[in-house]
């Protein structure tokens, strides 16, 4: 059944209102392991409509530059994950990555952005790091880290996951609540191939687990633009969870007498994902987060694990975009 092209037109606009594709990971510094060909500093562009190229804006310097696909995908995964994860996470996020340039190249630009194919803000679509970037990352570990990251794309480059006959919209995040959550309970439409599924590896992960904790004064300052917001009442009333999806994530609460999502109430008390508890003592609003992102898709430390226990970058896409296949991208 081809619901594919309608998805798109959807999709097309939620991405417009929420951010899909990362939380980027922190990078991890490490030591050089053996020495490789050096890479020269500069971003492959090139003017050649004929080429493999994508359009990127640039949010630091508010302006598009058209760059080599392959140039790209090196830049976004390198400042997507670590580049100390094993080869075949690495290749699946390289995969993802691609996928998700075509998918925003197929379904149009938009002045947001410049009129660009994509940006590299992770918070808007996904990341990007030039090779001056990646140098200050990574130190004396560039050239081996620069060569891993490259052979992960050169494997998967030519290639693309489908559903329908179409490039996905390969939603990624960086830690689940140990089950990744569906595109209907984050952004409101469902979609066949961004459904939940277990992610149990994520608990495990030294990050999964977060606490913020806010004063009532810091409360209502956070909260001093919502309508409606009234501070009046029992203080250990004021944030209460009224409903919870399978995956955890926060689907209504009630805050000071206002209605809202947990992706609403992630945003403005800038806590890791929507998947939280919430509890007033001491004259403290205690928030305990589990798992880092918007838990739609993939997730990233959970490929990482995957791929540890033995699974191939086929096998980690499979399991996290359902019912997709992976076929030639030209």
């Amino acid at each position: 059944m081809k619901i594919y092209g309608v998805l798109c037109v959807v999709v097309a606009i939620i991405m417009l209102l929420a951010p899909i594709a990362s939380i980027s990971f922190e990078k991890e510094t490490a030591e050089k392991e053996t020495e490789v060909q050096t890479v020269t500093d500069e971003t492959v562009k090139t003017d050649n409509p004929d080429a493999d190229t994508i359009s990127v804006f640039m949010t630091a310097d508010n302006e598009t530059e058209v760059m080599d696909m392959r140039d790209y995908i090196i830049g976004a995964v390198s400042a997507e994950v670590p580049a100390s994860y094993d080869e075949e996470a690495i290749k699946a996020q390289a995969l993802a990555a691609v996928t998700f340039a075509e998918y925003r190249k197929k379904n149009g630009s938009n002045e947001n952005i410049g009129g660009a194919d994509i940006s590299d803000d992770s918070s808007v679509h996904q990341g990007y790091m030039t090779k001056s970037q990646m140098k200050e990352t990574w130190g004396d570990a560039f050239d081996t880290y620069y060569q891993k990251i490259a052979d992960a794309v050169d494997e998967v480059i030519d290639k693309i996951i489908i559903y329908d006959g179409e490039p996905i919209m390969a939603a990624y995040h960086a830690i689940s609540s140990g089950k990744t959550e569906s595109a209907e309970n984050i952004w409101g439409e469902d979609v066949a191939y961004l459904q939940t599924v277990d992610s149990r590896w994520d608990k495990d992960s030294s990050r999964y687990s977060s606490e913020v904790i806010y004063s009532e004064e810091e409360l209502r300052e956070l909260l001093g633009n919502v309508s409606g917001v009234d501070f009046s009442g029992d203080k250990s009333d004021r944030i209460k969870i009224k409903s919870t999806s399978d995956a955890g994530t926060v689907l209504e609460a009630e805050v000071c007498g206002v209605k809202m999502t947990g992706m609403e109430l992630r945003n403005l008390l800038s806590l890791r994902s929507p998947v939280f508890e919430a509890e007033y003592t001491d004259g403290e609003y205690i928030f305990t987060v589990s798992g880092y992102g918007h838990g739609v898709g993939m997730s990233q430390n959970g490929a990482n694990s995957m791929a540890q226990d033995g699974y191939t970058y086929e096998e980690i896409i499979a399991h996290y975009y359902p019912g997709t296949v992976i076929e030639s991208r030209k």
